[in-house]
């Protein structure tokens, strides 16, 4: 993987709820390798709680080679959203809201074989202590797989292996220690824990 490529505001309903404009296209932005942690079932992650709040935005990921979808995986795109607020008020980029430790969470990435072959239409789940958060389905979005790939391929350049954060829909909220969570997608079913503190952080 050379990089983690993430749309934002590419669900109108997110965009809403934040109470931003909509953009003419989705916002571009990237986050680094380092940021990535694929999510292991029953796994305890902690998260630097002391930045302030952290919110989750749920999102399909896309594993691209050759410029093409050969893999799906359920991400968690994890926002410092005081700092990014802050900074998007001063007119600041706000990267360093995006790109911290633990901020890129995905679950095993699995071939596009195992989903249904529209699989842009299969639902995918977020709960946390049982509560469904989000649910959406990349259908909803406002640029699919293919537009998606298009688009990111005019402003950088694609390796095979990168992977694509394609948007979150509405419901983002904040995290805290000891949530539960689930994440279901097709024939993906993760659960993990957030926690408070682990060692090696």
């Amino acid at each position: 993987m050379d990089k983690i490529i993430c749309l934002g505001k590419n669900y109108i309903d997110h965009t809403k709820e934040m109470k931003e404009a909509q953009p003419e296209k989705p916002v571009l932005f990237i986050k680094p390798p380092s940021c990535f942690l694929e999510i292991k079932d029953n796994a305890k992650i902690v998260l630097p709680w002391n930045r302030g709040n952290i919110h989750h935005e749920c999102e399909v990921v896309l594993k691209l080679y050759k410029k093409n979808v050969i893999g799906l995986g359920l991400g968690l795109d994890l926002t410092l959203r005081d700092l990014q607020k802050k900074l998007k008020e001063a007119g600041h980029p706000w990267e360093i809201a995006k790109s911290f430790k633990n901020s890129a969470l995905v679950t095993p990435i699995k071939g596009t074989r195992d989903f249904q072959k529209d699989w842009q239409l299969t639902p995918f789940i977020l709960k946390i202590n049982g509560e469904i958060r989000q649910e959406s389905s990349l259908s909803q979005a406002i640029m699919k797989a293919d537009e998606i790939i298009h688009y990111i391929d005019q402003y950088f350049p694609i390796h095979d292996g990168d992977l694509v954060f394609t948007g979150t829909p509405a419901g983002v909220g904040p995290l805290k220690p000891n949530d539960f969570v689930e994440m279901e997608y097709g024939p993906i079913k993760h659960s993990f824990t957030f926690v408070e503190k682990f060692d090696g952080f």
